[in-house]
C-alpha cells in the first residue's frame, strides 16, 4: 500500500456518478479503500436535500461529506457551516428579474444561462460574492468559499495534511479541489480546462474510472507521480529559468567537498518545502539547521537542551503537520549513532500511520548510511517510499542499496584555491550517472551547483543556488564551544593598559568573553580594520552575523567618547548572545 496518500476527496456528479446513486462497483472500491485505513470524502456542489434525494445513505460510505461547494461540512448528524450565507436580498432581486434560484444554508443556485443577470445584481447591490460554474449549473458563494477550502478544513479535522490527499473531479468547480490536494485527478469526461491542470487524466469516465483508479497501481504503491504544481525552486539556470525539484515523492542527494555549501543548499530546500506546508524532520548532527526554527511551524530540539525520545519527536511532527530540527550537535558520536538508530524506525512507523514527515533530511548522511553503520540505517529506513534528502561530502560511503532509489543528485564544486574537485566524489558520480560530470563541475563558478536527474543524466545542468531566507550558521556547536585550530583563532590586540595580557579566542564563546573584557583602544583598533566581521565571516562562516557586525564596526568610527564605544560593544555582545547562546 502507498502509505503517502491518506485521503481521497471525490466529487459527486460527473465523477462518482452521472447523476444518480453511485454503482455498487464504485461503492465497493471506496469500501476497500477505507478498510485499508484511508479516509474518503464526498465533495459536491449539491445542497444536502438534493444529495439525499438520490443518495440517502451517503454518510455510510464516506468519512465526511462537503456539500454546497465547500460551504457546509457533514459529519454524521453534525453540521459545520464555514461561512455566513449569501445575503438574502439577492434572492428577491433575482426573482424580480425572472431568474430562478434555489437557496441552501449558504449558497444560492441557478443556471448558467442567467450568468449575466446574476452578475448585474451582485454589482448593483454591492455584494462581495463569487459566481462558480458547474457545467450547466451556476452557484453564488460568499467570497473565498470553494471545494478546496472545505476539503482543507476537513483534512485538518481528520489530522491529515493536504499534501497527503488526492482530489478527483470533472467540472469547473473542481479546480480548487484538485489544486488544494497534493495530487489532482480528472476523469475522462472532465471539462478540458480541468484536464489541462490535472496531474492525472483517467482513461475511463466517472464511476468506472474512479473505481479503477482506487484499485490501481498508485494506491497499491506500485507507481509514483510527482505533481507539477508542487515544485521547489532551489536556484536559477543561466538563461534565468527556475531550477526546480519535485516537492514530494523523490529521493535527493546533495554532495560536494567540505565547506562547499551543502548544508546551505539543503537549507534552501528545507525553507521552501516548509513554505509550501510540507512536514520535515531534519537530523542535524552539527547544528547547521537550528535557524530554521525562525520559520512558522518549525521547532528545534536538542542543541543546548536535552533531546526528547523519538516518540515525542513523532508526536510533535503530527501536531499541526509541524517540522522538527533534531539538533544532535552536543551529543557524542556514539550518542548520535544510538539516537539515529532509534529515531529512523520511529519516523517510518509514523509515516505508516499519518504519512508524516513528508521529508527526512539527514546531514552527514555517510555516518548513518555508510562506514561502520553500513547496512544498519538502510534496514531501518524505507527509501522506496521516497522523501529522503541525504547530505554528505563522502558519497562513496553511502550504502550501495541507496543509490538505485535516488531520483536527483545535486553536486557542488570544490572551493576555489583547491587544485581539483574531490576525485572521490567525481568518481562516484561518474559511475552512478554513467556520465562524465567532472568537466561541468570544474567549470562551475562560486555559488553554482550541478543538478543531475538520475533517470536522464545527460540533462545535467549548472544552476546558481538561491539565497537563504533565514540566517545560516555552519556547525553551530563546533564554532560556539569547540576549539579551532591555532591558525584560525582570533588574536586580540595587546591592551595598552596591560601589555602583558592578550586575549586569544578559539571559539565564539571565548570571543564573546574577550570582547566583553577588552578596552576601548582594542575595540577601536579591530573595528577600524573590520577584523571582527571578517573573522566571523571567514572562520565562523556566519554571513548573517558578519553583516550585522560590520555595521556596528563602522559605527565605532563615528563616535568619540569611550561610553559610546562601549555601548556599541554591548550591541555586538547582544548580537552574539542572540545568535549562539540564547
Amino acid at each position: 500500500m502507498n502509505a503517502y496518500f491518506r485521503c481521497i476527496a471525490l466529487d459527486f456528479d460527473g465523477t462518482l456518478t452521472e447523476g444518480g446513486r453511485p454503482s455498487p462497483d464504485v461503492l465497493n472500491a471506496i469500501a476497500e479503500l477505507r478498510q485499508s485505513g484511508r479516509k474518503v470524502l464526498l465533495v459536491t456542489g449539491r445542497m444536502l436535500p438534493s444529495l439525499q434525494s438520490v443518495f440517502p445513505d451517503a454518510e455510510q460510505h464516506f468519512d465526511r461529506s462537503v456539500v454546497e461547494n465547500g460551504a457546509v461540512i457533514l459529519n454524521g448528524d453534525a453540521v459545520r457551516i464555514l461561512s455566513a450565507p449569501v445575503p438574502l436580498e439577492l434572492d428577491d432581486a433575482l426573482r424580480g428579474r425572472g431568474v430562478p434560484v434555489e437557496r441552501g444554508q449558504v449558497i444560492l443556485a441557478s443556471k448558467v444561462e442567467y450568468d449575466a443577470q446574476v452578475m448585474d445584481e451582485i454589482r448593483r447591490l454591492g455584494l462581495e460574492c463569487q459566481i462558480v460554474h458547474n457545467r450547466s449549473e451556476l452557484m453564488v458563494l460568499p467570497s473565498g468559499v470553494s471545494k478546496g477550502i472545505g476539503v482543507f478544513e476537513v483534512l485538518g479535522d481528520l489530522g491529515i495534511s493536504h499534501h497527503n490527499a488526492i482530489g478527483i473531479g470533472d467540472a469547473e468547480n473542481d479546480h480548487s479541489l484538485l489544486t488544494t490536494c497534493e495530487l489532482g485527478v480528472a476523469v475522462a469526461n472532465a471539462v478540458e480546462g480541468l484536464k489541462a491542470t490535472a496531474d492525472i487524466v483517467l482513461q475511463e469516465s466517472d464511476g468506472p474510472g474512479v473505481a479503477s483508479f482506487l484499485r490501481g497501481p498508485l494506491l497499491r504503491g506500485e507507481a509514483t507521480v510527482q505533481p507539477q504544481r508542487w515544485r521547489v525552486q532551489i536556484g536559477l539556470f543561466p538563461e534565468g529559468l527556475p531550477a526546480t525539484v519535485s516537492a514530494s515523492q523523490i529521493n535527493l542527494l546533495i554532495t560536494g567537498g567540505s565547506k562547499t555549501g551543502k548544508s546551505y543548499l539543503a537549507g534552501v530546500l528545507a525553507e521552501r518545502l516548509i513554505g509550501l506546508g510540507y512536514s520535515l524532520c531534519v537530523l542535524d548532527p552539527e547544528g547547521d539547521y537550528e535557524q530554521l526554527d525562525g520559520l512558522r511551524g518549525v521547532l528545534s530540539l536538542g542543541g543546548k537542551g536535552q533531546l526528547p525520545p523519538p516518540e515525542e519527536v513523532a508526536r510533535l511532527l503530527r501536531h499541526r503537520f509541524a517540522s522538527v530540527v533534531v539538533n544532535m550537535s552536543m551529543l557524542s558520536s556514539e550518542e548520535r549513532r544510538s539516537y539515529t538508530r532509534q529515531i529512523l524506525p520511529t519516523l517510518e512507523r509514523e509515516r505508516d500511520v499519518t504519512g508524516l514527515p513528508h521529508w527526512i533530511l539527514v546531514d552527514e548522511a555517510h555516518a548513518p548510511f555508510g562506514g561502520d553503520e553500513r547496512g544498519l540505517a538502510v534496514r531501518l529506513s524505507d527509501f522506496s517510499r521516497k522523501g529522503y534528502c541525504l547530505v554528505t561530502y563522502l558519497p562513496g560511503q553511502i550504502d550501495e542499496k541507496v543509490w538505485p532509489e535516488l531520483d536527483v543528485i545535486v553536486a557542488l564544486p570544490e572551493r576555489r584555491g583547491k587544485d581539483t574537485t574531490d576525485a572521490g566524489t567525481l568518481d562516484v558520480l561518474n559511475q552512478v550517472l554513467s556520465e562524465n560530470v567532472s568537466g561541468m563541475l570544474r567549470e562551475a563558478q562560486p555559488g553554482e551547483a550541478l543538478m543531475c536527474l538520475c533517470r536522464s543524466p545527460s540533462d545535467a545542468r549548472l544552476f546558481t543556488v538561491a539565497p537563504r531566507g533565514v540566517g545560516h550558521v555552519r556547525h553551530w556547536h563546533k564554532y560556539a564551544h569547540a576549539q579551532l585550530a591555532p591558525s584560525r583563532r582570533f588574536f586580540f590586540k595587546m591592551d595598552g593598559s596591560n601589555s602583558s595580557h592578550q586575549w586569544i579566542a578559539g571559539n565564539v564563546e571565548e570571543f564573546y568573553g574577550a570582547l566583553s573584557s577588552c578596552g576601548e583602544g582594542v575595540i577601536r583598533h579591530h573595528a577600524g580594520h573590520l577584523d571582527f566581521s571578517r573573522w566571523i565571516r571567514d572562520v565562523i562562516q556566519d554571513v548573517f552575523l558578519a553583516e550585522g557586525m560590520r555595521e556596528l564596526e563602522r559605527a565605532v568610527s563615528q563616535v568619540s567618547s569611550p561610553l559610546e564605544v562601549y555601548a556599541i560593544r554591548d550591541r555586538m555582545l547582544k548580537a552574539l548572545d542572540a545568535r549562539y547562546f540564547d
